[in-house]
């Protein structure tokens, strides 16, 4: 890789478009540009494509992964969308091509289902040649969503992960600064055609020299890497940002596992590198191409000029080794046990080419001989829940009633609060507390003064979700079950009681 990069802060920050960077989990999908509702040339409308991940956590049983696969399948029939995904008891993994109108479609479809995928971020990308669409769906059945080699029940938790999501203009900003290094979490046939490349002074580039993910964890637990780590603040990035999640969650437990191992953070950028090259669409700090595993092949700053990215490009075809940066024609390393594309140009591809070997195998680099780290078995603080996550879901379908159901409201709120939220159509608010402990975890029952106005509250909800500070709120309808006494025969309380229970009594908390 070279070393430093000429492009000054000011520079690099010219015709950005910030709302690019922006997720649109818990928000509205983008409505569909006009662009994208015209016939082009071929007679044919133009195709969108989305890429999009959702990680489900505690994972699903057999049963539902069963479940999921036959909805996703059946989702994309319905609405005219093809591609290829992933769907494990982890959850389900996407690229996925169709009309502007089906590929939204389809995200909505996910969000009605569960309210899980409420929190993911669609990346949708309108106004495609006809051509680059898939010609038909496929997910598969995997035991993981990106291969690292750790499954559901070693693999460590996202929930307990202290890394932050960065948006693009953010992580772009902590590129210029000291004592902090960016790793490229990709394979290295991806890196060699593209990667970020910080100012000079700033974030130290760091290229595993990986050729699969499966080898990551591997580099990962190298006492020579955890060293090179130690101490610096850590920025990391993928495409999209998948490949991140589940390798800055084994860091966080590495962290964990190993005193000696601290660090300043770790910080992964929001939506990948493909929603920095649309925010930045003149290149930013972003060098050469975007490897892409869809029909587009590549990504590129769009108001960057052509000669400029190809100069950047570093990579060189593997037989005569001249600067080359397209992989066409399906090549692969000769070498058994690697098979990773290589590039080839085009002058070589008309050519009798002999074991073309990709830049790792020449060089003699291998890490698949290296033990993954072996993960301490996590201890977990036993935890009294108002409700598990399938009940929760469970309670949002129910048929409507004018009583509702809120959960997630944060632990320090009041009545005042909750009525400013929800509006002048609350007559009352029971404090639902649990029924083990007596501790108020954020849930409450609403009584509406109507059946509309607690239809109102649950399709605004559905379309937008309704938040207290950072929180976004779980709302449901919430019948009366039966031979349940309702309304409750005490007063409404200002604010939740908190309160333990000691050898049957209640004691103030």
């Amino acid at each position: 890789m070279v070393a430093g990069w000429e492009v000054s802060m000011e520079a690099s920050m010219k015709g950005i478009v910030p709302q690019m960077a922006r997720s649109v989990a818990g928000k509205k999908l983008p409505p569909v540009p006009l662009e994208a509702q015209q016939v082009g040339a071929s007679g044919k409308l133009p195709t969108s494509i989305m890429l999009f991940y959702q990680y489900v956590e505690p994972a699903w049983t057999p049963k539902q992964h069963r479940r999921a696969l036959t909805f996703v399948h059946d989702l994309g029939r319905r609405h005219g969308v093809t591609g290829r995904g992933r769907c494990s008891t982890e959850g389900l993994n996407c690229t996925l091509t169709g009309s502007a109108e089906g590929i939204r479609a389809f995200a909505q479809g996910l969000r009605d289902w569960d309210s899980l995928f409420d929190e993911t971020d669609f990346k949708i990308t309108d106004g495609l040649d006809h051509h680059k669409k898939f010609k038909s769906l496929t997910i598969q059945k995997k035991e993981e969503l990106v291969a690292y080699g750790l499954p559901v029940t070693a693999a460590p938790s996202l929930k307990d992960n202290e890394t932050l999501h960065v948006e693009a203009v953010d992580y772009h900003k902590m590129m210029a600064q000291p004592n902090t290094v960016i790793i490229d979490v990709r394979n290295r046939y991806e890196t060699e055609i593209g990667h970020f490349q910080p100012p000079q002074g700033g974030a130290e580039f760091i290229d595993p020299k990986v050729r699969n993910s499966h080898e990551l964890p591997k580099w990962l637990g190298m006492p020579e890497t955890q060293e090179k780590l130690k101490g610096k603040k850590v920025m990391m990035y993928c495409t999209g940002g998948i490949r991140c999640e589940r390798f800055s969650a084994l860091m966080t437990q590495l962290k964990n596992d190993n005193p000696d191992f601290k660090t300043e953070g770790e910080f992964m950028l929001r939506g990948g590198i493909e929603r920095y090259v649309r925010t930045f669409p003149e290149g930013g700090f972003w060098k050469g191409k975007n490897f892409l595993f869809d029909k587009r092949q590549e990504q590129v700053p769009e108001n960057k000029p052509k000669e400029e990215t190809e100069k950047e490009v570093e990579s060189r075809c593997c037989i005569c080794k001249r600067f080359w940066g397209l992989y066409r024609g399906h090549f692969k390393c000769s070498e058994q046990d690697c098979q990773v594309p290589v590039i080839v140009c085009p002058d070589c591809a008309e050519v009798e080419t002999s074991n073309p070997k990709c830049p790792l195998c020449e060089e003699g680099f291998k890490l698949r001989g290296l033990q993954a780290p072996a993960l301490k078995k996590k201890k977990r603080k036993a935890e009294v829940q108002p409700a598990s996550a399938a009940r929760k879901r469970k309670v949002l379908r129910r048929d409507p009633s004018d009583r509702l159901f809120v959960g997630n409201l944060p632990l320090v709120t009041d009545a005042a609060t909750v009525r400013e939220c929800f509006g002048d159509g609350v007559r009352f608010i029971h404090w639902i507390p649990d029924r083990t402990t007596g501790l108020w975890y954020g849930s409450v029952f609403l009584q509406m003064s109507s059946l509309g106005e607690a239809k109102r509250i649950v399709d605004d909800s559905s379309i937008q979700s309704i938040r207290i500070g950072k929180r976004k709120l779980r709302i449901g309808f919430a019948p009366l079950a039966e031979n349940e006494r309702w309304p409750p025969s005490f007063k409404e309380a200002d604010r939740p009681t908190l309160q333990h229970k000691v050898e049957g009594k209640a004691v103030d908390g």
